[in-house]
């Protein structure tokens, strides 16, 4: 078996993840910057599929095209970097139950965080399937039908059972805390919505955040929804901020990253620091969350309002008290690149292992 090399592993996924999430996020805000903050409601007519009668020579119908690719490829960044885990460990046979478990991570809310999880268990567990006894003429039915089928059978269900449905009692009690603060500080609640959104970006507690700001939303308290967005755009525009304040503790990969991150963050995609986020958790997730609770926390207490609940730098003319959203988001985003700076480890520059992309060719 492998050695237990969990950082080269999870290094090796964040790399293959990378560019899904940079080429998502720059569509994301190519659509947004062009097409407008509702550019997800420029759906054409329904037909036979959402894109039968879709016009391409439409301004509003063309950027909500691309607004559908860029949230394709999000949705597939996870997916991508639980597979990615899985190959570096266990090789070729972990890709497709890697990838079927990181899409189901996805789309249950249970985001990076439990798609990085499942990739260590679905890595090892395969390690071990590889050392089963079996007949000659199973032998070289392993690598395309044995492994990928038992190991997503098993895995998925100890997914679900195991690791979705705990964790969705648990996020439905927190949403049901978070709103019942409602009646109380409204910094209070704006840096609990904040402190959310910068946890996980984009996984469950994020998802949680954003839906009781949601929720408040639909009964006219506008003040969270103000906190759900400068809380998510935070994240990015702090690791950029980070790299500008110490640029020798990161590598060019991570300051390319980052440059990428931060007009992502400014059109409120906070995915854009998922590769920091796994790469650091320790380090960077509370730095994030302290950053975002403070930004959440200014907007709510200074009276911003959003009846907007997407859209980042292109709704904030439309805020009630704007001009205090912008001192939000830069006091937050200074405050997470300045803690970010201060407890990040120097990266070993040059050391880096990136993977060889390997013919994915399977020889029957």
């Amino acid at each position: 078996m492998k050695k237990l090399n969990f950082k080269k592993h999870m290094m090796t996924g964040i790399s293959y993840m990378i560019p899904m999430i940079v080429a998502g996020g720059i569509l994301g805000a190519l659509a947004k910057g062009f097409g407008g903050w509702e550019v997800g409601n420029y759906a054409p007519e329904a037909g036979a599929t959402i894109f039968t009668n879709l016009n391409c020579f439409d301004w509003k119908q063309f950027w909500w095209m691309i607004s559908k690719l860029s949230d394709y490829a999000m949705s597939f960044g996870v997916a991508v970097m639980t597979a990615g885990v899985c190959y570096s460990i266990a090789e070729r046979p972990g890709i497709v139950p890697g990838f079927i478990i990181g899409y189901a991570a996805n789309q249950s809310k249970a985001g990076f965080l439990g798609g990085l999880l499942m990739a260590f268990v679905i890595g090892y567990f395969i390690q071990w399937m590889k050392t089963w006894k079996l007949p000659k003429w199973m032998v070289g039915l392993m690598p395309v039908m044995i492994i990928p089928v038992i190991a997503t059978f098993v895995c998925g269900v100890a997914f679900f059972a195991i690791v979705a449905k705990p964790m969705a009692i648990a996020m439905n009690a927190l949403q049901g805390w978070i709103m019942s603060l409602n009646g109380g500080s409204k910094f209070i609640i704006g840096a609990v919505i904040g402190a959310g959104m910068g946890f996980d970006m984009g996984g469950p507690v994020n998802k949680t955040a954003s839906m009781a700001a949601n929720a408040l939303g639909a009964d006219g308290i506008y003040g969270p929804m103000s906190a759900k967005i400068i809380g998510g755009m935070t994240p990015p525009c702090g690791v950029f901020v980070s790299t500008l304040l110490t640029p020798k503790k990161f590598s060019a990969t991570e300051k390319e990253t980052a440059k990428t991150a931060f007009p992502m963050g400014l059109c409120f995609i906070t995915e854009g620091v998922l590769p920091f986020a796994a790469a650091d958790p320790a380090r960077f997730i509370p730095a994030s969350m302290i950053g975002s609770a403070l930004a959440g926390g200014i907007a709510v207490a200074m009276g911003v309002e959003s009846v907007a609940g997407h859209g980042g730098i292109f709704v904030f003319p439309m805020m009630t008290n704007w001009l205090w959203a912008v001192i939000a988001l830069v006091v937050g985003s200074v405050a997470t690149g300045v803690i970010y700076s201060a407890i990040k480890k120097p990266s070993e520059e040059g050391q880096e292992e990136e993977e060889e992309i390997v013919d994915l060719d399977i020889n029957l």
